[in-house]
């Protein structure tokens, strides 16, 4: 019975660790409920008592607030389906950007959304698929002199997708593969010119246009490692191609090495 008890104790154990070994950047995997995600780029919470739900925010475009850049984020994942092998979460961001206090009248909202997918083919190994799609949206104002106003507003989106592998090689070792493309990215301009020539006249110009930006697009590939060790994580791991920007997802338009590193804990 002694035995029989100790080899369950064992066997808990071991998918705990796995548990928490797993990567949950871009995979439907999220902190656990209740727990805490702070690091170098995120800090992110397991909400307690809604145990599908996880929320978070990027630390670094806070940096912006000394140069007078006023910008928020936020983002919540929500896994709305967990069972047996095969595990489904998506993921809502927005981000502002305030150029205001830089004497510039322009605004700049960011909103991505995620659908990952996961399937467990073992205790070691899992495969998966993301989609995502992200919405840049801005507008601002410039007045030459006091005869000539401008105003114009801007919006690009893009969609990218990725196939995954995730593989837990020792124990405190997980290996990650990614495999990225960038499908199609589009962008659409409007814009008014106000000229008051004297008292009497005015002339006013609307512009508007659309366009496929070819050069954004693109496709890239990631080899990382993650380290895990009670409650401290370390990510690190190279990649090529069209290096995907966080916050904004949208790419570098040339291809180049690209490193990977992260440090958190979870706790």
């Amino acid at each position: 019975m002694r035995s029989i008890a100790l080899a369950l104790a064992l066997v808990i154990g071991t998918t705990a660790a796995w548990a928490d070994e797993r990567i949950t950047d871009d995979t439907p995997y999220k902190t656990p409920e209740g727990y805490v995600r702070a690091g170098l780029w995120k800090l992110q919470y397991g909400v307690h008592r809604v145990p599908k739900l996880e929320i978070g925010t990027y630390l670094l475009p806070y940096a912006s607030w000394a140069f007078s850049v006023r910008t928020v984020n936020a983002q919540a994942k929500y896994q709305f389906f967990d069972h047996d092998r095969w595990t489904l979460a998506a993921t809502l961001g927005v981000a502002y950007v305030d150029l205001s206090k830089l004497d510039v009248d322009a605004q700049m909202l960011i909103v991505p959304l995620q659908f990952v997918a996961a399937r467990r083919l073992g205790d070691r190994l899992s495969v998966g698929f993301g989609m995502m799609f992200s919405s840049i949206s801005g507008d601002g104002g410039y007045n030459e002199d006091e005869t000539t106003v401008f105003r114009g507003a801007v919006a690009v989106s893009n969609a990218q997708s990725w196939l995954s592998l995730m593989m837990r090689v020792s124990r405190g070792w997980t290996l990650y593969l990614e495999a990225r493309a960038i499908s199609s990215t589009e962008a659409a301009a409007e814009g008014d010119v106000m000229h008051q020539i004297d008292d009497r006249t005015r002339v006013d110009v609307n512009l508007t246009g659309n366009a496929s930006i070819d050069e954004m697009q693109g496709a890239s590939g990631l080899l990382s490692f993650q380290w895990s060790r009670q409650r401290f994580r370390m990510r690190v791991g190279i990649g090529y191609g069209n290096y995907n920007l966080p916050l904004l997802n949208f790419v570098i338009p040339k291809a180049t090495p690209f490193p990977e590193l992260d440090l958190f804990w979870v706790f």
